[in-house]
């Protein structure tokens, strides 16, 4: 292996650990799917070859099902990726020169409630 794919498979290992099917893939229950995880790292380097062969390409699409990286593999294992809602609402930065509001603040009454 030489230096440029162990880096690149570096890269997109990093890359897997930070999308939402990562926090699934830590439970427990589903640290089994780590040398999964492995072989889809180093098939879709290989795959961005040159020497990639329909046989590769058809090894990567199976490893992505297995670990929720296709829509079909979401399905299959009834996982969702959500909008992470409280994260966008904690980058959103005040207008310039206004203070924050409170959650106090942003309630508003319900009619009946």
């Amino acid at each position: 292996m030489t230096a440029l794919v162990a880096d690149r498979e570096q890269a997109l290992w990093e890359w897997a650990w930070s999308t939402p099917q990562a926090c699934a893939w830590s439970m427990p229950s589903e640290m089994w799917r780590i040398h999964t995880i492995a072989m889809w790292v180093r098939t879709f380097v290989i795959c961005e070859s040159d020497e990639a062969t329909a046989a590769d390409k058809s090894s990567l699409h199976r490893f992505a099902d297995q670990i929720g990286m296709t829509t079909a593999g979401l399905a299959e294992m009834g996982w969702k990726v959500a909008t992470d809602e409280v994260a966008e609402r904690a980058a959103e930065k005040p207008e310039e020169g206004k203070p924050r509001q409170s959650s106090r603040d942003r309630m508003k009454v319900v009619p009946g409630g």
